[in-house]
């Protein structure tokens, strides 16, 4: 007779509280003095080198260092070029340590490397800025095989990536709340969005997406078995993600979620059975019966709440008058410029904008352009623009060959969280900026594709 056993625990507790620790003393550290950042960046640089694990872990804390509010981590010296050493190092001992995954090539990194190749073709040649595209494309193929194998290679090993994501989100999120009673610190940019202790309102957006994604599939898709703190974190993280004001950080988790019900919907057995089971589930009835409440009860204020949201300072506008002034001009002025340079594009992040000047930052060791950030609409628009039609056509096919995969593994959870990840790129494209919340977003589509540990159902025979 064989059994279906459902396994549940998809974290170690006792794990994810050590690795809150750590970040909760990590940040602590770096709080003390503006050169702290250089000294643990260093102390990274060795970290990484200890394993392929060990590099994904350096990477993981070195996104959380450049992101860091500066109104309690002034960060002074070489924290950019220290940045690329540490992507540098943690990618040659991914490479080093796995060699022989490395020529056991996938599908999809195959694809990946075809992709990499001809937008390095495409730079060389076509580009408006050369030496800026080669950089971003080869830094870019770099960071993403690295991630991918190294991701692969630890699964295998049976590292625990969910209570290492956890106690970061967890420290992180728990932390930044407190800053909310103090403006000066909680909304030090513009004093309007809450961001806590990231570096801006829509950099603590994009950090908690992921953590609301997967903590909204865990507390519905399957039993809690005592875990019933994970509802207060994750009404921390929804408050904190709507104080935030990002826009975009709620669409990508709606449209994340409609994505993975059409699959569940078409995908036979497990899927289709833990959907159904969360109808049921206490989080969901919460829910409903909440908006329900409000509804009946205080229609006005829901109406009036999502406008808020939505048109932020300015309810009087219009749809149209608020697409224009917000991203409607780029968009506009990237399908202009891909209209113009249809096969090849301007070249792979660069920007050729009348509006928002292009200004690549020379690093004067190296004289590489470390810092080249442009203002993109959204994902496809700005691929579009950037490497034309045949560009767009290999990415296509990578993407597809890469969420093919994520699905083949079966696990619900962590294709919400990788969907909602990559629905980020739709208002703010970062999906290629690997020196910055790029790496982010790649570590945890990377953890989201190859994690072994989160299968939902195992086969065990009984008697």
């Amino acid at each position: 007779m064989v059994k279906v056993i459902d396994k549940s625990e998809l974290f170690t507790l006792s794990q994810t509280l050590r690795v809150a620790i750590l970040i909760v003393f990590l940040l602590t550290v770096l709080a003390l003095h503006p050169y702290a950042s250089c000294f643990v960046l260093i102390l990274l640089c060795i970290w990484s080198l200890m394993g392929t694990a060990q590099a994904i872990q350096a990477l993981s804390l070195l996104v959380l260092i450049k992101i860091l509010n500066p109104a309690i981590y002034p960060n002074e010296g070489p924290i950019s070029l220290l940045g690329w050493v540490v992507i540098a190092l943690a990618g040659a001992r991914i490479f080093i340590d796995n060699l022989r995954v490395t020529w056991k090539i996938q599908l999809v990194l195959l694809w990946l490397l075809l992709f990499s190749a001809v937008i390095l073709l495409e730079s060389i040649f076509f580009s408006y800025y050369r030496v800026v595209s080669t950089f971003k494309i080869v830094s870019f193929a770099y960071l993403a095989l690295a991630v991918l194998i190294g991701f692969k290679a630890t699964a295998n090993k049976s590292v625990d990536w969910t209570s290492w994501f956890l106690g970061i989100w967890i420290a992180v999120t728990v932390l930044s709340a407190p800053t909310f009673f103090f403006p000066r610190i909680g909304f030090f940019l513009d004093g309007m969005g809450f961001q806590g202790l990231l570096n801006h309102p829509q950099t603590f957006a994009i950090f908690l997406v992921p953590m609301v994604a997967w903590l909204m599939g865990r507390l519905l898709f399957l039993p809690l078995k005592g875990h019933y703190w994970l509802y207060s974190i994750l009404t921390l993280a929804w408050a904190s993600l709507f104080l935030t004001r990002g826009r975009t950080a709620l669409v990508a988790v709606i449209m994340g979620f409609t994505v993975v019900i059409l699959i569940g919907l078409i995908k036979r057995n497990e899927w289709r059975k833990l959907l159904r089971r969360s109808i049921f589930s206490p989080i969901f009835l919460v829910l409903i019966i909440s908006y329900l409440a409000i509804a009946l009860f205080r229609p006005p204020t829901v109406l009036e709440a999502v406008r808020s949201f939505i048109f932020k300072d300015l309810p009087d506008m219009g749809i149209s008058e608020s697409f224009k002034k917000s991203r409607g001009f780029l968009i506009v002025e990237s399908m202009d410029n891909f209209i113009q340079h249809k096969w090849f594009g301007i070249g792979f992040g660069v920007s050729d904008s009348i509006f928002i000047p292009f200004d690549p930052v020379v690093e004067p060791l190296t004289a590489l352009p470390l810092a080249a950030p442009t203002e993109k609409p959204m994902l496809p628009v700005a691929l579009l623009e950037e490497t034309g039609i045949i560009g767009t056509a290999f990415f296509t096919l990578f993407l597809f060959t890469l969420m093919k995969l994520l699905i083949s593994n079966g696990n619900l959870i962590l294709s919400l969280v990788f969907l909602t990840c990559l629905f980020l790129n739709i208002g703010e494209m970062i999906f290629f900026s690997v020196g910055g919340l790029g790496l982010y977003i790649w570590l945890i589509m990377g953890w989201a594709t190859y994690s072994r540990l989160e299968r939902h159902k195992a086969i065990k025979p009984t008697t």
